[in-house]
């Protein structure tokens, strides 16, 4: 396959892995000017361990009974975003990408949910609610409001640390 031409970025072993080690390289080469990065990357951090527990609590209650899984029909990959709040926390990087191409189903999937910790997932996997999850969100307003406001807070503090690490090291 031409991965050149795919939609899935870093789509095969060699592209992740060279995307991954310029991205651990540029970090290590602009350490001193990716301070605002290095914050904001602590700041989602805070705010995702904050979310999912009632992420997780949503997911027991509504996974196991649904017969049109997201995460087995859905195709989402890690973006930049996802790669550069990795590396800035420290967190583990997947060994490749989700998938290959269009039409693949998460790597990462299994019958009991997500091989990969909460932390290690695309933003998107995170964001994402079904109707299932949000009708269940909309009985009790205060979780619905604590998770949509979360969730808006989280995709600015994802726009500032990618502009913040553009900005350390061009």
């Amino acid at each position: 396959m031409d991965s050149h031409l795919s939609p899935v970025p870093w789509n095969t072993r060699d592209l992740w892995k060279e995307a991954n080690t310029c991205l651990a390289h540029s970090i290590r080469q602009n350490q001193p000017a990716l301070a605002d990065a290095y914050r904001h990357a602590h700041q989602i951090r805070c705010h995702l361990e904050l979310i999912f527990p009632m992420m997780d609590c949503l997911c027991r209650k509504t996974c196991p009974y649904c017969a049109d899984i997201c995460c087995r029909r859905s195709w989402v990959w890690a973006d930049v975003k996802d790669l550069i709040f990795l590396h800035l926390a420290g967190i583990p990087v997947p060994g490749q990408q989700l998938l290959s191409r269009k039409g693949d189903r998460c790597r990462y999937g299994n019958p009991d949910g997500c091989r990969l910790d909460r932390i290690q997932r695309p933003f998107v996997c995170t964001w994402y609610l079904c109707p299932a999850q949000t009708q269940r969100l909309r009985k009790v307003p205060a979780d619905m409001k604590m998770i949509s406001d979360s969730l808006q807070q989280l995709k600015r503090l994802r726009r500032e640390m990618e502009t913040s690490y553009i900005r350390a090291v061009t």
